[in-house]
């Protein structure tokens, strides 16, 4: 199965998203920021090195402000999911050290596809994380870092069908579930 999306229709999704998450919160600049949830808990993303994460070694020719925009919607996704997980008074830290996108870009099958990321099986989605669950107190309960990978993920349903990051945000929220929810 292969799923085409152009450079600049990743883009505009991307450059929309970011808009919204600029009207409606922090700066998309921020590269550390910390949501309250209802449950009384507390979710940081931190992005370590960004410049050096595979999709930006491999795509050095990406704009920068697109780089922002997913960086940006992977980070509101994981304050939006992760309360649900944790227990309450507890602060989550998820510090992003890699992420290589799903899909790559084959300018050689012909001329003008050098900007339309092919979705293939051989093209899986990964990121690297490592995270830090504490109480209220400072006190590390739960750590640890995790390789998110999914090689069936062309394979399986997805509930974000039209958004471009659906196999990454399927990914954090597999690790969300299998890390940290209670029975």
């Amino acid at each position: 199965m292969t799923t085409c999306l152009s450079r600049s229709a990743f883009a505009s999704l991307f450059l929309v998203t970011a808009l919204l998450a600029a009207c409606a919160g922090p700066s998309p600049s921020a590269q550390r920021t910390s949501v309250e949830s209802a449950a009384d808990a507390t979710i940081s993303v931190e992005f370590i090195n960004a410049s050096e994460f595979a999709e930006m070694r491999s795509h050095r020719l990406q704009r920068d402000s697109d780089s922002k925009a997913w960086m940006e919607s992977l980070r509101k996704h994981l304050e939006q999911q992760a309360p649900q997980y944790l227990p309450p008074k507890t602060h989550l830290l998820v510090q992003l050290t890699d992420i290589k996108l799903a899909g790559e870009y084959e300018p050689w099958r012909r001329a003008g596809l050098y900007d339309v990321r092919i979705v293939r099986d051989i093209y899986p989605p990964r990121i690297d994380l490592n995270y830090q669950l504490s109480n209220n107190q400072g006190q590390t309960f739960k750590d640890g870092n995790a390789k998110l990978r999914d090689s069936a993920f062309l394979m399986r349903a997805h509930g974000y069908h039209d958004d471009p990051l659906r196999y990454e945000k399927t990914l954090l929220d597999d690790w969300l579930r299998r890390e940290f929810k209670t029975e």
